[in-house]
């Protein structure tokens, strides 16, 4: 289908780590939440259906959110605006002076998408109900990319062809645990790491050390991904798990030896809702990757 662009930026947006500051004495208050967004793109602009439907989303899980827990003033600002290397493409930007002092832990049900045209604009009206914590202490930052290889040099992007190779760039300012997830367009999510024969169900990182995962120039015990679809365009989600506590693995099923364990979004869901809510250092950063097919 033709692509869209959006014609406004959201004014708010879902904090996933290191925007708020205070008192870590505070108790964590948890609540049932619900959101409603109407998100407008114009027939010119730049961003696929698809995108659109998330982009709805986000923003609507970023309403019920801020509806519950408020915001705090903070002087960065997000910018989501997708990297390409050739500059061919774009996503969206989502600037804020605000940000919203709690975090979507989970969906209670599937959100609700409808669109409409009115003078030749798309609306798409996003509900969602989900399970939500507020935040009362400053979350540990982590600085991390999704990464590909070109000419040799590794360097940031979340778009890749089909059959592309790519990594995760990680570093954290103290000692703890982390674990990656990919999930994918089929209603799987992939454990992609720790890798298949670490049955610990995370990995120990120090504080301040740079680690580069799925490269075996790095670590000899790596396992190599590839991106793949069969679709012209198909959009999954990365998932960095960090703690500076333990967590218990997920019950995955494994998979063939060219494939990574796995599990159903659903089961993923419900693992990590459980830890959340027993570990409230637990960070969750996410970030959509769009990968490339052919167009034949």
């Amino acid at each position: 289908m033709k692509p869209f662009k959006p014609r406004h930026t959201a004014k708010s947006t879902i904090l996933i780590a290191g925007l708020v500051l205070s008192s870590s004495a505070l108790a964590q208050r948890t609540a049932k939440v619900t959101g409603k967004y109407q998100y407008i793109v114009t027939d010119n602009d730049n961003i696929t259906l698809k995108e659109a439907k998330i982009k709805a989303i986000d923003l609507a899980k970023a309403e019920a959110l801020k509806n519950e827990f408020g915001t705090m003033v903070a002087s960065d600002f997000i910018n989501s605006e997708r990297e390409s290397v050739d500059d061919s493409s774009s996503f969206y930007v989502m600037d804020t002076s605000s940000s919203v002092k709690g975090e979507w832990l989970g969906d209670e049900k599937e959100p609700e998408i409808t669109i409409e045209t009115a003078n030749g604009d798309l609306i798409f009206t996003a509900e969602v109900w989900g399970t939500a914590r507020e935040i009362v202490r400053a979350h540990t930052e982590l600085k991390w990319d999704a990464m590909k290889d070109i000419n040799g040099k590794k360097i940031a992007s979340d778009q890749f062809d089909n059959g592309e190779r790519f990594f995760v760039k990680l570093k954290s300012p103290i000692d703890g645990y982390v674990a990656v997830y990919l999930i994918t367009g089929d209603d799987d999510t992939a454990c992609l790491l720790p890798y298949r024969k670490d049955t610990s169900g995370r990995v120990q990182v120090k504080g301040g050390k740079e680690y580069v995962f799925f490269d075996k120039t790095v670590d000899p015990t790596a396992t190599h991904y590839k991106l793949s679809t069969n679709q012209i365009q198909e959009m999954n989600q990365l998932v960095v798990v960090f703690s500076p506590n333990p967590f218990s693995k997920d019950v995955n099923i494994t998979a063939d030896s060219r494939k990574p364990n796995y599990l159903s979004q659903k089961d993923f869901a419900k693992w990590l809702l459980k830890n959340q809510r027993a570990d409230k250092d637990m960070v969750v950063a996410r970030k959509w990757l769009t990968i490339k097919g052919t167009n034949d």
